[in-house]
């Protein structure tokens, strides 16, 4: 367990922004358990780190998934005992499937995005306490922004995606709560927002690499003990609720 200087959780890391968070963190010395639903894809995406000489181990998590969550918990106690950073990426946006109603939208969207988040962070908060610097980077939206959506000058104010902005406005009211109930154990629970990133989630139409979009959750995932708790932001700075 103290053979490695820290242990982080990213789930969705098999591609995408996951990845290279998980990427970036391996590369900081970390040894990274990258969550993958399928859980072939996630050795195949765990091998090209280990080929590098980098720490990883692919591990099968559907946060959908009761039994998934809890064999995974049990796997990380078993093997570790502890959890230092826990990466809440896995995500979905459903707001343009054009074969769902918007109530079967916002359902699955939230049993991902929200409900999903809830049921892996209860499941890691023992590990994470037990860490005694324990680390929650949920990955939110500035879609998400109240106070961003209300100016006609945002770039995104055309942007019409309101089952996922309402699933990430919901992230980031978990934030708040978790910040302030988990802060006697030492762990800090921020929400970042990684950008319009160019991924197959947004069919590779955003203006940012998943590499670039990565940089401020794996700072967040190893603040040090002067870091915030309970913030919303990106590289550039705080980002108004």
């Amino acid at each position: 367990m103290d053979h490695f200087p820290a242990i982080a959780l990213v789930s969705g890391a098999n591609r995408g922004i996951g990845l290279a968070i998980a990427t970036g963190l391996a590369k900081a010395g970390v040894l990274v358990l990258m969550g993958a639903r399928d859980l072939a894809r996630g050795e195949t995406a765990a091998a090209a780190l280990t080929a590098q000489g980098l720490k990883a181990r692919a591990v099968q998590l559907d946060t959908t998934d009761e039994a998934s969550v809890a064999t995974l918990a049990r796997l990380i106690e078993q093997d570790y005992g502890r959890l230092d950073s826990l990466i809440n990426n896995a995500g979905i946006a459903l707001d343009f499937a054009p074969d769902l109603t918007v109530t079967e939208r916002m359902e699955r969207t939230l049993a991902v995005n929200v409900v999903g988040t809830v049921r892996l962070t209860e499941a890691m908060v023992p590990l994470l306490t037990r860490s005694g610097r324990g680390r929650i980077v949920n990955v939110s939206s500035e879609l998400a922004s109240f106070g961003l959506r209300a100016r006609a000058d945002w770039p995104y104010a055309e942007f019409a995606l309101p089952t996922y902005a309402a699933s990430k406005a919901a992230v980031n009211a978990l934030t708040v709560s978790y910040a302030r109930q988990l802060a006697a154990a030492g762990i800090k629970v921020n929400s970042i927002c990684p950008g319009y990133t160019a991924t197959e989630a947004t069919n590779f139409a955003g203006d940012r690499t998943p590499e670039q979009a990565a940089v401020i959750a794996i700072r967040f995932a190893q603040l040090d003990d002067e870091g915030p708790t309970g913030e919303f932001v990106n590289e550039a700075g705080e980002l108004p609720w």
